[in-house]
């Protein structure tokens, strides 16, 4: 079964094909993929870190990323805050709170920790943030509690930053329905948790046709992490459809 080319990938592939790719520090846990591509761009170094709770460089995650970012480049332009994970996939009532501390330190704790060690370099550059949300902080799905709750405490972040920090621009996107590994794993593996109904529709959209492409969220976060307008700083924005909303992205970043 053929990996599915997941957001972050897909921005990475958008800077690289840029006529002047600006320098990239892409980190993922495993940069096997990356390899290759940093091989044959001097202007790419790739990093492996794991942001979950039982990683032993969890602690000191944000100051050696960001740290490692510095002594290459010298600077720091913008962040774009795009991992995640959706488990654990389980109903309240039978809530598993390790399972939860690793959702809201994998989607919420390592984005404080990694924005707070780039402040100093952001500020001087009147930087940009770019948090990738989910449409989940506004509809409950079973099972998707941990989720949704950790991308709304992200969305908040998102609004504090703007309001803090009037020398950076921030903005959190909910890229929509995106043909990855995770919309593969909502079809084929949480059936025993969502009920068939809310399954199906995930089903439904992939058989239709209406999700998203990785490569057209990635060209707009891209695209908004170089030339975001201040005015869009502190918002959260959703992909209602994929030709609107993207066109309306090109025209406030471009």
């Amino acid at each position: 079964m053929r990996n599915i080319e997941g957001i972050g990938h897909a921005i990475l592939l958008h800077f690289l094909g840029l006529p002047n790719p600006p320098n990239i520090l892409a980190v993922s846990r495993n940069i096997k993929s990356l390899e290759s591509l940093a091989k044959s761009h001097k202007n790419l170094e790739a990093v492996s870190v794991d942001f979950s709770p039982s990683s032993e460089v969890k602690p000191k995650a944000g100051a050696a990323i960001i740290g490692r970012a510095i002594s290459r480049w010298g600077r720091i332009d913008s962040l774009i805050l795009n991992h995640g994970t959706l488990d654990p996939v389980a109903k309240v009532e039978d809530a598993d709170l390790a399972g939860w501390e690793t959702a809201f330190q994998v989607n919420f704790f390592s984005n404080v920790d990694l924005i707070k060690n780039a402040l100093p370099e952001l500020r001087k550059a009147n930087g940009r943030v770019v948090m990738v949300s989910s449409g989940a902080v506004e509809l409950a799905f079973t099972g998707w509690g941990a989720y949704g709750s950790s991308k709304a405490a992200l969305n908040h972040l998102n609004m504090t930053l703007a309001h803090e920090e009037p020398a950076i621009s921030s903005i959190a996107i909910a890229p929509g329905i995106v043909d990855t590994d995770m919309q593969k794993a909502l079809r084929d593996g949480h059936g025993n948790v969502m009920p068939h109904q809310e399954q199906s529709l995930f089903i439904s959209l992939k058989e239709s046709g209406q999700v998203v492409k990785p490569g057209d969220v990635g060209t707009v976060l891209g695209n908004l992490s170089l030339n975001m307008e201040k005015g869009l700083s502190g918002k959260y924005l959703k992909f209602f459809s994929r030709s609107f909303t993207i066109s309306m992205l090109y025209r406030l970043t471009w």
